[in-house]
């Protein structure tokens, strides 16, 4: 006859094992929330290029803005902002998905702490994509810029980047 222990252990090192992968697995993602890169490419207000610490490039669409585009107003001025925050620079990013063009999607970390998308809003150069996020600082950050008339918000009829684009395809 087996004795209760013969019987219990295996049954309970299974359990103790998926638990302790389970922990790693958590333990992981935990620290790997922030992923480090440099910035090698700026392609317009919205997109960077990085190159990660093992020489991989990747293209980062920055999550919950959207800049106007370069041939629009204030296209290039985004551009530039944008460069100007990091280009050159090591960031820090959070991985918030893939989009339907194969991009990362991110939130980006400067390297003193600022957080890139939500600057670009605070300088009037985006518009806060309330499609995808509902992050309630954005909300407030394209709102005072609005105030201010800070931005393309200097414009009297700023055209947001989404109609501009969908008017260029319908001309095609």
């Amino acid at each position: 006859m087996k004795s209760v222990r013969e019987i219990v252990w295996p049954r309970y090192t299974v359990l103790i094992l998926l638990l302790m992968t389970a922990s790693i697995f958590a333990a992981t993602a935990l620290s790997n929330d922030l992923m480090t890169a440099r910035v090698v490419g700026v392609s317009d207000g919205d997109n960077i290029t990085v190159l990660t610490p093992l020489n991989k490039q990747i293209l980062i669409r920055l999550y919950g803005i959207d800049c106007p585009e370069e041939g629009q107003s204030f296209g290039m001025q985004a551009k530039q902002f944008t460069s100007g925050q990091c280009f050159g620079m090591t960031i820090q990013y959070r991985l918030m998905g893939i989009d339907r063009f194969d991009r990362t999607v991110a939130i980006v970390f400067l390297e003193d702490g600022r957080e890139l998308n939500l600057e670009i809003l605070k300088a009037g150069l985006a518009w806060h994509s309330e499609r995808y996020s509902k992050r309630q600082d954005y909300v407030d950050a394209e709102a005072e810029a609005r105030k201010a008339g800070v931005g393309l918000w200097a414009d009297p009829d700023p055209r947001p980047p989404w109609d501009w684009r969908r008017e260029r395809r319908s001309k095609s």
